[in-house]
């Protein structure tokens, strides 16, 4: 009985201090805490000043690169849809090659492709020749590409007045033209160029069409820049050279795309003997590619954004040192009136997680404010990604607190006979 009640007693007096855990509320720590930031609002200012830089990077950089990956991906997406080209990149032919066949791409090439790839829905050719042409008192250099009614289809050209080739005009030869936009403005200024007449070299071409310029970035193609369309039949008029600059070809969907490059190489390969010597690329690669450089990059500036965050952790851990200095006979005040060590360190744990939560919000909320008025002003989109949000938050997050658990270990370890003795 006696060892029943001894430990009744011992559970009894227990109670009262179990019950009351922790001595201080959390409500109270909290508004102490406030009131400690307060207290000092210029250093505490200061000590967000690191996470808030380095949140607010991490942010705006991560919006600045998606914008750029969105922006080459379009402009890639520009030159058509599921797009293939094919060019000769060997030698100069000079007298034949494999088995007595030309190397130079040529139109047996254009017409085995189109009969034999069964993963392709159209193809095209064009035949360029650079040349200049004489209007409105000056001269100006053209790439002249004589192509077929298929090209506009494949390449996805966007017209602002009239219509594109068509087979027709291939056939008949026909005198006309498509220009590109820019080129009409500077021949025609405001006035309207469908219909107008052009003279390059001892023809006069009739205008039928207008398209829009089409960029791509690292890409130059016969219609960068003063492109003027005309039947590859007519374009024979202009030189002896019946090779062909570029096969242009478009798969019947993105899976079949890998399908499509391979048959084109096994049609050339067919034809001479070899197809070392020939480019065949697709969009789908440059696409992959402009992602793989634009993820590589975004890495590179989150690292650079850590280091930025970590240099604000340095200055909150010297910041929470020189305020457990200060604050060295208050924390053994403290520990005289009953408050446990597990209690002043999470004092000090909470204002590290306020200052680090607080800088991270502030520095993602700047970060998303730059990219949001980009595109309100300059109407450029530039998307904010929550992921990069939620990224800045955590890592502020943890960098505050890592650096907040020395201090808050070195206030819980103050000798309190000694800190009340601290002038």
């Amino acid at each position: 009985m006696k060892g029943s009640t001894d430990s009744s007693t011992r559970a009894t007096s227990r109670s009262p201090r179990t019950a009351t855990w922790p001595f201080i509320p959390w409500s109270d720590q909290l508004r102490q805490v406030v009131e400690d930031l307060e207290r000092n609002p210029s250093r505490s200012m200061l000590t967000m000043l690191g996470l808030v830089i380095g949140s607010a990077a991490v942010v705006a950089v991560t919006s600045v690169g998606l914008a750029g990956r969105n922006y080459a991906i379009q402009q890639l997406n520009s030159l058509g849809t599921n797009l293939i080209w094919v060019s000769y990149t060997g030698p100069a032919n000079q007298g034949g090659g494999f088995g007595g066949v030309g190397r130079e791409l040529d139109e047996r090439d254009f017409r085995d492709i189109r009969a034999h790839a069964t993963a392709l829905s159209v193809v095209s050719r064009t035949q360029v020749l650079y040349t200049s042409i004489f209007a409105s008192g000056k001269t100006i250099p053209i790439a002249l590409v004589g192509t077929d009614g298929e090209f506009a289809r494949v390449r996805n050209l966007d017209f602002t007045e009239g219509r594109g080739l068509v087979p027709a005009d291939v056939a008949q030869r026909r005198k006309v033209c498509v220009l590109q936009q820019s080129l009409a403005q500077k021949l025609f200024s405001h006035s309207r160029a469908v219909a107008q007449s052009l003279r390059i070299g001892d023809f006069d071409f009739r205008i039928i069409g207008v398209f829009r310029d089409v960029h791509t970035p690292g890409i130059q193609t016969e219609i960068s820049q003063n492109a003027v369309l005309i039947p590859i039949s007519v374009a024979r008029f202009f030189t002896d050279d019946t090779s062909l600059d570029t096969i242009y070809a478009q798969a019947l969907s993105p899976r079949l795309l890998p399908e499509a490059v391979t048959q084109i190489r096994r049609i050339l390969a067919a034809r001479h003997g070899s197809s070392r010597y020939y480019s065949v690329n697709d969009v789908g690669y440059f696409v992959g590619v402009v992602k793989r450089i634009s993820v590589g990059l975004m890495i590179v500036v989150f690292l650079l954004a850590v280091i930025a965050l970590g240099v604000g952790g340095v200055g909150v851990l010297n910041i929470m040192l020189i305020s457990v200095s200060e604050r060295t006979r208050e924390i053994g005040t403290r520990v005289a009136l009953g408050a446990r060590r597990r209690e002043i360190m999470r004092l000090f744990g909470l204002e590290a997680l306020i200052i680090s939560l607080a800088g991270g919000v502030v520095g993602a909320l700047l970060g998303s404010l730059g990219p949001l008025l980009v595109s309100l002003v300059f109407r450029f989109p530039m998307p904010v990604s929550w992921v990069s949000i939620v990224l800045a938050l955590w890592v502020s997050l943890i960098v505050g607190l890592s650096f907040g658990v020395a201090p808050a270990m070195r206030a819980a370890r103050v000798d309190p006979a000694l800190a009340l003795r601290y002038e």
